[in-house]
């Protein structure tokens, strides 16, 4: 590229200038000139923008900073110049809530916000974005690094022409900016126009953005990268990718992550955010994005949020994620490991973004979805015995002391079980857990080690009467160890598989499904192998 030929000759001149000087200090700044002109040739040769270390806010830190400081300073200088010598204005409209600019400065906030300006995009690797002033004048920011003359990659590209689309759909203003507006903004305008327009062709959209900015204009290289990308169908966006959220769950958890979220997400899909009402439940939510043609579905909240939009999604061919904001967040700890009760937001995001996906088995409880599982005894007792105010101020703290309440009480159930289709038995047990899937964290499912969310059989775990306080210990460490150990012969609960399991009382019984408090006389359980499809790391 010609551009390459200026700084290789200025890289060269400057170290022949050394052997003319013979002061040190003058030596020493024309061997910086030299040395900072030679690393940028060299990341022009090699497309390496990552050279400037620029950050996800627009920031290049300061050691950077000070290593080109000659390239810099003589950008900073020709920029400034042919800003104020440019024929066109420095910020132009070119389509609805769509503009194109020259590299901005924080006296263009001003400007922007009197456009309805509200994100960025930046399309250079060499400056510094507006960094602490975007983020101080709540403007979204999104870095595209670009070296001057040169086309983004394949994949960056496709992520900006998303994260416009979610900009411009919700009616925010979108300014695309490079050095001077005329070369990498302008690709990435006329590509994300394309995706918009399908009947355009390239010469037909650059000739739209000439109209307007006369001085827009790709070198052959970027025109050619144009109609490549154009030609393989690559500014095609993905299917919009629908977020069902529930605010209060985890004690409103959604709030405080709804920014990150949108933020990771937006540079790879379309999102459709519905959140959900004490009148709108996550399953109308659920329903309504079906009925408008979801292909991917994201579930927000909490494991019973999680089951509620699973419900609409068993046995069909729609794709489920999870973004745990719960309090307990069994289901991802399952899925993701138990890294999800650090980071839950940034894995989930990851997972998704990743894009792989698996069949896993579900069940039902009565007619109602299980993801994890049903519990009667000590694990109806913690679920109800922790109320909402309680969860909001400790998290899992309230479920562990409504636990130690429950073990503490240690009622007795007489049950009818029968397992698959063997005979009726009576069973008498504190507590009694049929679960399809449990982290390891769920002590009271785990008397044939962790369940496998994907073997289509039911892990139904009992613990019988104890006499004292020291057995009902004793019988929960066995089942922690079963959680974390390959399985031993059980000395203080009881375990079986089955496919399907029916337990029946002379009276009422007090269950829960997924963290939902139900009531029933019998309880007919039966699992679906295979009958989700969920993404998964």
């Amino acid at each position: 590229m010609f551009i390459v030929k200026y700084y290789i000759a200025g890289a060269l001149l400057a170290f022949a200038t050394l052997s003319l000087i013979d002061t040190l200090l003058i030596k020493l700044i024309f061997a910086w000139i030299g040395l900072s002109l030679s690393v940028v040739s060299l990341a022009y040769i090699f497309d390496l923008p990552g050279i400037f270390r620029k950050k996800s806010n627009g920031s290049i830190p300061f050691y950077i900073r000070w290593i080109f400081i000659p390239f810099l300073l003589g950008s900073q200088l020709y920029n400034s110049w042919a800003r104020k010598n440019d024929k066109v204005p420095a910020i132009q409209k070119i389509d609805d809530n769509l503009y194109l600019a020259c590299r901005l400065f924080a006296s263009d906030v001003a400007t922007l916000q009197a456009k309805g300006i509200t994100a960025i995009l930046d399309v250079t690797a060499e400056f510094d974005g507006l960094d602490w002033t975007a983020e101080s004048e709540a403007l979204d920011y999104l870095n595209l690094p670009v070296l001057d003359h040169k086309s983004p990659e394949a994949e960056k590209l496709v992520q900006a022409i998303h994260w416009l689309e979610n900009h411009i759909t919700s009616s925010n203003g979108v300014v695309i900016h490079c050095a001077l507006g005329r070369g990498r903004s302008v690709l990435v305008m006329a590509a994300y126009l394309l995706s918009k327009n399908k009947h355009l062709t390239v010469s037909q959209v650059l000739e739209k953005i000439q109209g307007i900015r006369t001085t827009a204009g790709l070198n052959k290289a970027q025109l050619n990268a144009l109609s490549r990308y154009h030609k393989d169908g690559l500014f095609t966006l993905k299917p919009p990718l629908w977020i069902i959220a529930n605010p209060v769950s985890g004690g409103g958890k959604w709030f405080e992550g709804k920014l990150e979220v949108i933020k990771r997400l937006s540079p790879h899909f379309v999102l459709n955010i519905l959140e959900t009402t004490q009148d709108i439940s996550a399953q109308m939510l659920t329903q309504q994005a079906i009925n408008d043609g979801a292909k991917t579905i994201i579930a927000c909240g909490g494991d019973g949020t999680l089951t509620e939009v699973a419900a609409e999604l068993v046995q069909t061919d729609i794709t489920m994620g999870i973004l745990p904001m719960g309090t307990a967040n069994a289901l991802a700890h399952v899925l993701f490991g138990i890294s999800t009760k650090v980071i839950p937001v940034g894995i989930a995001c990851d997972v998704i973004i990743a894009g792989k996906t698996t069949q896993i088995d579900s069940a039902k409880c009565n007619g109602n979805l299980m993801l994890l599982l049903a519990g009667l005894g000590f694990e109806n007792k913690m679920i109800t015995g922790a109320n909402r105010e309680e969860k909001d101020l400790g998290g899992q703290f309230a479920y562990l002391q409504a636990f130690w309440q429950a073990i503490n009480k240690n009622e007795v159930l007489t049950l009818q079980v029968q397992f698959d289709n063997l005979s009726v038995q009576t069973i008498e047990t504190t507590s009694l857990v049929v679960a399809n899937a449990a982290p390891f964290t769920t002590i009271l499912a785990q008397g044939g080690g962790e369940p496998d969310i994907k073997d289509g059989l039911l892990d139904v775990t009992w613990i019988p009467p104890q006499q004292d306080m020291t057995d009902s210990v004793l019988s929960l460490a066995e089942l922690a160890l079963s959680g974390l150990t390959e399985p031993a012969q059980s000395l203080q609960s009881e375990h079986v598989n089955a496919k399907k399991v029916v337990i029946k009382a002379e009276h009422e019984l007090d269950y829960v499904i997924d963290g939902e408090v139900f009531s029933a006389k019998s309880l007919q359980i039966e699992v679906l192998p295979q009958s989700l499809n969920i993404f998964t790391n």
